[in-house]
């Protein structure tokens, strides 16, 4: 058996060469927050090694440094390749990082996309993101070495004049960065996540339809059933024919009375709906969660004619069963394709009707069907407030106040605005309204006008 050292023919003391190889007792440190990893020095190499012990192993590499702190950092991206290695089942020799971690996030949401929690659309932008953007710039770093310096020099480097990004877009990538280095985060790659470059919100409210362009919204889809109309490419090209269907038509009604979001669209099926008749009548959609909310919806009355219609005619085309999907239930194993159909019919209306922007020049989309409901609400319901709104609609008063209220104005809801509570009130506001109406403004007397209120017992209001 080897001894730590030996005396030679002097006396004196010299060091084997497995002493040389074994830890010196005072450089022993572990790395605060990293479970067994530790460093340490040894006579036989200048450098700090790292050690690791998890499974009943034991995993060794120099770290190739001789500055402790930098020893440190070596080590932590040690443990980091270990972590993923193992979570993807590669050698742990191999070299990875965050082009790794991506992979193994990627990896991940194809599985949840094939048990229908993603979309196939959303997997695809994100795959596209991750070759184009994200990989060119993180490929060669460690996980360990993405702080906040990193993240804003990846701005800077996606950001450039031939390709000016608006703050939402770079928003989107921050996202999914956050997303990869959280994933990172719950398999113990790292243990925190780092600062992130704050980029002000710009909150972009999607356009909508007053009461006369609603109307003519879906009149015009119900007059051009059947209408076969021809999209062309960017050098005149045909591509596809688009055919207004009865569906498109039912789907404008359906989320207009239902608050209902596109993104919902997809996952809606008949067992998720029920028809309530008694004491007030509506239908109750209780589909999968979205956006964090799985509160029920209940709709508006007109919903249950436009629902027994739509079922009536599935129906009649072999579908209308509990699993069966609401719209394009012929496309059950593809439904971003159906989706995509539906979308280029109400593209296809917006153009005949001219309505593709609103008068405020903002974009109008499916989305702006829930945008309506919401609005119609806004402008039209008696009392009701805005927590309930937002419960139904699944969404926050938070959100309805940036992004569906943005548009609303004193002048839409001047009624309310000039309501009273205390008896009386009203009749006198009324009073006041014919003065107005029967005098010139120059010739009010105030002083009149609150005398009139003090011989009521009132004050001038």
């Amino acid at each position: 058996m080897l001894k730590a050292s030996q005396t030679d023919n002097d006396g004196r003391v010299e060091t084997t060469k497995r002493g040389r190889t074994l830890p010196i007792k005072d450089t022993i440190e572990k790395v605060r927050g990293y479970n067994t990893l530790t460093i340490y020095r040894m006579e036989a190499s200048p450098y700090w090694y790292v050690r690791y012990y998890e499974d009943q192993k034991i995993y060794r590499r120099s770290t190739k440094q001789e500055n402790k702190r930098d020893a440190i950092k070596a080590a932590q991206e040690f443990f980091a390749e270990i972590k993923l290695a193992k979570m993807n089942r590669l050698p742990v020799t191999k070299r990875s990082g965050f082009e790794l971690c991506a992979r193994g996030l990627l990896k991940e949401n194809k599985a949840r996309m094939e048990r229908g929690e993603l979309s196939k659309t959303k997997q695809e932008y994100d795959e596209a993101r991750l070759e184009n953007d994200l990989l060119p710039y993180f490929k060669k770093f460690e996980v360990a070495e993405i702080d906040y310096k990193a993240l804003s020099g990846y701005l800077t480097y996606i950001n450039t004049a031939e390709r000016k990004l608006s703050t939402n877009s770079l928003k989107v990538h921050v996202s999914h960065i956050k997303t990869i280095l959280k994933y990172a985060q719950r398999i113990g790659v790292i243990t925190a996540l780092p600062a992130f470059p704050a980029l002000k919100t710009v909150d972009k409210p999607r356009g909508w339809f007053n009461s006369a362009e609603y109307n003519k919204l879906h009149n015009t889809a119900k007059a051009r059933i059947g209408t076969v109309y021809t999209e062309y490419g960017k050098k005149g090209e045909p591509i596809r024919t688009v055919t207004l269907t009865h569906e498109l038509y039912d789907l404008i009604l359906f989320m207009t009375n239902t608050f209902i979001r596109p993104t919902d669209i997809r996952f809606l099926q008949h067992k998720h709906i029920a028809i309530v008749r008694q004491p007030d009548q509506f239908l109750r959609l209780t589909h999968p969660p979205s956006k964090k909310h799985s509160a029920p919806v209940v709709s508006m009355p007109m919903a249950i004619p436009v629902y027994e219609r739509l079922l009536a005619r599935q129906k009649t085309e072999g579908f209308g069963r509990p699993d069966d999907y609401l719209f394009q239930p012929q496309h059950a194993e593809n439904r971003d394709y159906g989706m995509r159909q539906l979308h280029r019919q109400f593209d296809q209306l917006l153009k005949i009707t001219d309505m593709k922007k609103d008068a405020r020049g903002e974009p109008r989309s499916l989305y702006s069907l829930r945008h309506t409901a919401i609005m119609f609400r806004l402008l039209h319901a008696d009392g009701l407030d805005l927590l309930t709104l937002a419960r139904n609609a699944r969404t926050s008063v938070e959100i309805i106040d940036r992004f569906y209220a943005n548009h609303l104005t004193g002048e839409m809801n001047v009624r309310p605005l000039q309501s009273h509570r205390l008896k009386g009130m009203e009749q006198h506001a009324e009073e006041l309204k014919e003065q107005i109406t029967a005098k010139p403004a120059t010739e009010q007397d105030p002083a009149e006008n609150a005398q009139k209120g003090k011989k009521r017992g009132r004050k001038s209001p």
